[in-house]
C-alpha cells in the first residue's frame, strides 16, 4: 500500500475537523446566546397644535391680475402694429380679422373673427360673406382677392420683452 502524500493528509484533517464543527453544532453548541437589553422606548410626540387658517380672498379680488398681460415688465399690452396685425387690410374687409390658420397635408384652413365676434373658418376656394375669394393660405398669411383687388392678411405677431428681469 502506498503512503499517504501531504496533500492528502491536509484535506483529510480539513473534512475531520469540519465534520466535528458540524456535531458540535447539533448538538448544541452555543445554545445561550446574549441578545442585550432591549432598548427603552421613544417618547411619544405631543400632538400639534391646531392652525386657524385665514379665510380665501373673494376670487373678485384678483380681476385686475389677470386683465393685464404676465410677461412684459410694465405689464401692459403688446403695442398693436398695424403692419404686423393685419388691421389696415382688415378695415377694407368690413370688419373681418385673420384670427388663426389650421394646416395639415390634406387641410389648409383660415380661421376669422368678424367685428361682432363670430368665428368663420374658410378653405382655400371658399368664398367669404362679403364676397372676397380665398385664393392661398400660407403658415403666416391669407391670400384674398375681390374682383381685381388682391389683399393678405398676417396673422399677428405677439413680441415678448427684449430683455428679463433677474
Amino acid at each position: 500500500m502506498k503512503t499517504p502524500d501531504r496533500l492528502t493528509l491536509c484535506l483529510g484533517a480539513f473534512v475531520v475537523s469540519t465534520a466535528t464543527l458540524c456535531m458540535a453544532l447539533l448538538n448544541g453548541l452555543g445554545p445561550g446566546i446574549e441578545w442585550g437589553a432591549e432598548p427603552a422606548a421613544l417618547p411619544l410626540v405631543a400632538p400639534p397644535a391646531t392652525v386657524k387658517l385665514e379665510a380665501a380672498p373673494e376670487l373678485s379680488s384678483h380681476a385686475g391680475i389677470w386683465q393685464r398681460p404676465l410677461f412684459n415688465r410694465d405689464r401692459k399690452p403688446d403695442p398693436a402694429d398695424t403692419a404686423t396685425t393685419g388691421d389696415h387690410e382688415a378695415q377694407s374687409l368690413a370688419g373681418l380679422s385673420l384670427n388663426g390658420i389650421a394646416l395639415s397635408n390634406a387641410l389648409r384652413k383660415a380661421l376669422f373673427k368678424t367685428a361682432d365676434g363670430k368665428s368663420l373658418s374658410f378653405a382655400e376656394g371658399d368664398v367669404l360673406p362679403n364676397g372676397w375669394r380665398v385664393d392661398r393660405i400660407t403658415a403666416t398669411q391669407v391670400s384674398l382677392s375681390f374682383q381685381s383687388r388682391e389683399q393678405e392678411l398676417s396673422l399677428p405677431v405677439l413680441k415678448l420683452p427684449t430683455t428679463a428681469a433677474h
